[in-house]
């Protein structure tokens, strides 16, 4: 880290490091490399919330081999957004703004895909026994009911943290 992230760098406390464990376990359970969600982790309870790659690295005891990839994929993902700061060269990472109603947005098209892909299956096993076919009826169903509500849970997301957010 350069002089100036030294001085408003704080390492984290046991129990912030206690709570990123926690966060990295549930997202890993989610499907998340535990890095990407210990990265998440300290990305949700740091101050300030913009670190720096080293910064991160320096926080959770984690090398810059295992950061950078956690990054880039966050980045892609959209939970985390790079950011730059005045008079500091290095870039620094936050938690994006709508971070989560957006990957909710962006996995639609896999659900999408989900959908005709089960459509595919009961057209190409359209001649067995009914039983057989419920499976895929009920993946259909669902996957399809999901793709036409994320538009619909998300405007009431918004909806509700534009209301919530006026009250607090």
């Amino acid at each position: 880290m350069d002089h100036n992230e030294q001085e408003s760098w704080n390492p984290p406390t046991d129990e912030e490091l206690h709570y990123v464990e926690e966060v990295a376990v549930v997202l890993e359970h989610m499907g998340l490399v535990r890095m990407h969600g210990r990265v998440v982790g300290w990305l949700l309870i740091c101050d300030p919330p913009e670190q720096s790659a080293p910064g991160i690295s320096a926080a959770l005891r984690a090398s810059k081999g295992s950061i950078s990839p956690a990054l880039r994929f966050l980045l892609t993902a959209g939970w985390v957004e790079k950011v730059a700061l005045p008079g500091v060269r290095r870039d620094h990472y936050r938690i994006r703004g709508h971070a989560w109603s957006s990957m909710l947005q962006k996995q639609a098209p896999l659900y999408s895909t989900v959908t005709r892909l089960a459509e595919r299956g009961l057209a190409d096993f359209s001649d067995e026994p009914p039983g057989r076919l419920a499976r895929l009826r009920e993946m259909h169903a669902f996957f399809r009911w999901v793709e036409q509500e994320i538009p619909n849970m998300v405007q009431r997301w918004l909806e509700w943290e534009r209301k919530e957010g006026s009250s607090t």
